[in-house]
This record gives structure tokens, sequence and C-alpha cells, in this order.
């Protein structure tokens, strides 16, 4: 008999053996992906903490997201040739799946899509993050609730906002504009440099294929991005005994109510 849903299980657990032995070199790195996480999940997974695997839904579910990113990606690609006159390589950068590094975090990420404009000497940063949601999801965020309490007006800096802001973060140490983003006049930089980018995010709905674009407010979640990573690392370098936390023991523990109950670190974490 052909297994067909074996099959499957077995390819995605090879794609992810691959994931880890290309990112091997960054085992004590934070994922630019995981800006806003609970502090000691950070810490566990720097401290290469045995996890729970995900199991063959979940691994299915983010294999299908990275499968719809792909696809956007190679189109944004040739929209944005076509748009830019096939991107004059004087005046455009185009990237895509691009790594960022924030050495002085331990922070390393791979964003879906940014354009740098150059005009003379100064750059102009565009990021474009693609997230895909569930039903649920969808409507706690575009829902008629959602539009009554104005969740999309009056932005609050959640995980993936934090995520792209922290992508913009990387590109602007890639192109000098900022210095060392854990030192005292770090937000001052970044607060300079905040009209020269622009942070949008790009909202998949997996359930019917519907698509919202918003914008994230720059100045506003560049500052909360550093200011997370910033006291990310103090929290663990500081180690006031991490292991021993119970969450809501502490602040950043978890950031969010919901996120024990899908913590890979769960079955380890004191009081869970």
């Amino acid at each position: 008999m052909l297994d067909l849903e074996r099959i499957y299980d077995v390819y995605l657990d090879r794609l992810q053996e691959k994931r880890e032995e290309d990112n091997k070199e960054y085992l004590e790195w934070f994922g630019g992906s995981s800006a806003g996480s609970c502090y000691k999940k950070q810490w566990y997974k720097i401290s290469g903490a045995d996890s729970t695997p995900f199991d063959a839904r979940t691994k299915r579910l983010l294999r299908l997201g990275t499968i719809v990113h792909k696809d956007i990606l190679e189109e944004a690609i040739d929209y944005w040739k076509e748009e830019y006159n096939e991107l004059d390589p004087d005046e455009y950068d185009l990237y895509t799946e691009h790594e960022i590094k924030i050495p002085e975090f331990k922070v390393v990420g791979h964003l879906d899509n940014c354009l740098v404009e150059r005009h003379e000497d100064t750059f102009y940063i565009t990021i474009a993050d693609l997230k895909t949601l569930a039903a649920y999801s969808w409507t706690k965020k575009f829902g008629r609730e959602a539009k009554k309490k104005g969740i999309n007006v009056h932005y609050t800096m959640g995980h993936y906002e934090l995520q792209t802001a922290t992508y913009a973060l990387g590109m602007l140490k890639q192109y000098n504009m900022v210095g060392d983003l854990n030192s005292r006049k770090s937000l001052r930089d970044v607060k300079k440099v905040s009209n020269m980018v622009k942070l949008k995010i790009v909202w998949y709905n997996k359930n019917d294929s519907r698509l919202k674009i918003t914008e994230v407010p720059a100045d506003i979640a560049l500052e909360a991005a550093v200011l997370y990573w910033q006291d990310l690392n103090d929290f663990i370098e500081e180690d006031f005994g991490i292991s021993e936390i119970e969450p809501n023991g502490a602040v950043g523990v978890p950031m969010q109510d919901w996120e024990c109950n899908y913590c890979q670190y769960k079955l380890i974490c004191k009081g869970s």
C-alpha cells in the first residue's frame, strides 16, 4: 500500500533536519521570527533544552505556510521588476528570503521581501512580511468585533509586528544606518531613521485565500523591537534562577497568556 501520509511526514522531517543542519552555527542565537515570545522560552531555546517535537498536523500546517510564502515571493519579484523597470541596480536593491543579523542581540532571521531605494546617500527601506492565518485568527484580526475595537487602527505591537520590525532593524544594520542597537543611544538612532522605513504585513487567510495588507507604524514598532531584544538579553544575562521561574512569575514569562498552551517546552517548564 502506498502510504502517502507517512511518505509526506518523512519528507517534512527531512526538511526540518536540513534546516537544523543549515542553522547549526546559530544554535545559541535567537530567531528573528521569535520576536515577542516568552523570555523563558527564548532561554530554553538558546540553552539547547529538549523540546517537544511538532506533531504531524502542525508540521503540515507550517509547510503550507511555506508553500504560500514561496508562491507570493516569486510573484513579488516579477511585480517589482516590472514596476521599477527591471530594478536599476544603482537605485534599487531587492531582497527575498534574505538573511538578517543583529549580532549585539544574537538575532538571526530571514525576511520575506525587502525593497531598498537609494536617493543619493539616503536609503528608504520597505519590508513586506507574509503571515498566514486560520479562520478564527482572521476573524479576531479583521472581523466585526475587531473593527468595533479599532484593532487595526490603534496598533499594538504584537508578535508579528515585532518580527517585521526586527527584520527592518537588521536591514538598518546592513546599510549602516544605525550603530550598536544595544547601546544607550540606540533608541535615538532608530528614531532618526524611522521615517525612512515602511513596514507592511500581508495577511493570508488559509481557509478562503483572502488577502489583506496592513501598514505598521515604523517609529513605534522599531522602538518596541529594540526594547524587546534589549530587555530579553538583560533578562538572560542576569540569570537570577530562570529555570525556577513559574509562568507569570516574572515580566515576560510569558509575554501572552496563550503561549504556555502551545509552548514546545511546557513539559519541562516549572509550574506548567
